[in-house]
């Protein structure tokens, strides 16, 4: 009861003092957002976690905590922070290389030196591999429902590696479709089962899944592409490329799992290290990106999402042990972003003292 009322009263307290509310229906008046879910934890408490606007236009189903958006690539977040337990449990190693994973008789590419790939080559977006297989045919509305086990294999074999591998970032989906599936021969399981057992299950997100279920139909957002004229799509099944974005989830969820990844451990070291520099500010962990912020003077855990009709936003201000993530069911990509840096912004400075 105690928790509860505590959960009530933060929100409370806290849209009152930012006035978060208007904020964010200003947001979705501008820009004509079908719908827009925030969720705030800090110091180990939920302090937001609310629906806004509408889940389903065409039926004025409104949005709430609980509504169900696929997530896009913060997906990679979750592919990493699996990929940082296996490594901690030392089931494997991020200087392992795709054949210790995949077929022996697999003809994996190499650098013009001969260099192979490992794992940390494809987890921190520097194998050099395309940001889709040249094998996929990508027809809408679902472009990579069918990609199977064996096309992935023979997408390996296809890619040709020009330049010196580990060295240059160029972000590639397909490299983490390729990780899940890595992750899922080494441990015998599908990745959906992975996730469930050592994530979604261990973090209490009971609401959330690789795939697609008949459970989550009740409280799934509907994609929109256009909302004037109002033009509908629908979730994407990324099949063996799953791991780069293809979670569902909802922002109650997610709070739990930003909880989590605020916590002291050495799961959240090993994947919130750089081990990839993309310029002077920002780097590459395992599935998130380190943002070293002179607007804030401190460090940024993030990773953004775009899937047709879906956009998400999360970020970690592990420093300030303060957490927020964005859903929203609409695919319009920069006036999402516009709709999404206030927000998020506002949040932050309401808990950070920016600087000049």
């Amino acid at each position: 009861m105690y928790c509860f009322f505590f959960l009530i009263l933060s929100n409370t307290l806290f849209a009152q003092d930012l006035e978060i509310d208007q904020l964010v229906n200003d947001q979705i008046d501008n820009h004509s957002i079908p719908g827009i879910a925030v969720g705030v934890v800090k110091d180990g408490n939920v302090i937001l976690s609310k629906g806004y606007g509408y889940s389903d236009v065409e039926n004025k189903t409104k949005a709430n905590e609980h509504t169900i958006y696929q997530i896009g690539s913060v997906t990679k977040m979750f592919t990493g922070h699996l990929l940082s337990i296996l490594i901690e449990k030392q089931i494997l190693s991020p200087s392992d290389t795709l054949s210790d994973f995949f077929p022996d008789d697999l003809n994996f590419p190499k650098s013009p030196s001969g260099q192979v790939v490992t794992i940390k080559d494809i987890a921190t977006h520097s194998s050099e591999f395309p940001r889709y297989p040249s094998n996929l045919e990508r027809i809408d509305p679902d472009p990579i429902q069918g990609y199977s086990i064996e096309q992935m294999l023979e997408g390996i074999e296809l890619v040709s590696i020009k330049n010196k591998i580990g060295g240059h970032y160029s972000y590639s989906n397909f490299g983490y479709g390729i990780l899940g599936i890595a992750m899922e021969y080494r441990m015998n399981k599908p990745l959906s089962e992975l996730l469930d057992e050592h994530i979604f299950s261990a973090y209490h997100m009971n609401h959330s899944s690789l795939f697609f279920r008949e459970s989550l139909h009740d409280n799934l957002a509907t994609p929109y592409l256009e909302v004037s004229p109002l033009k509908k799509t629908e979730p994407w099944d990324m099949g063996t490329l799953a791991g780069a974005g293809n979670i569902f989830s909802s922002v109650s969820d997610l709070n739990q799992f930003m909880i989590h990844l605020l916590k002291e451990s050495k799961t959240n070291d090993i994947q919130m290290k750089k081990r990839l520099s993309i310029n002077e500010t920002w780097s590459y962990g395992l599935g998130c990106f380190v943002i070293d912020s002179s607007k804030w003077d401190t460090q940024i855990i993030y990773h953004g999402g775009d899937i047709d009709g879906y956009a998400s936003y999360l970020a970690l201000y592990p420093e300030f042990d303060l957490g927020i993530v964005i859903l929203t069911n609409w695919g319009e990509g920069q006036r999402v972003g516009e709709a999404f840096s206030e927000i998020s912004d506002a949040v932050a400075n309401h808990f950070l003292n920016p600087i000049d």
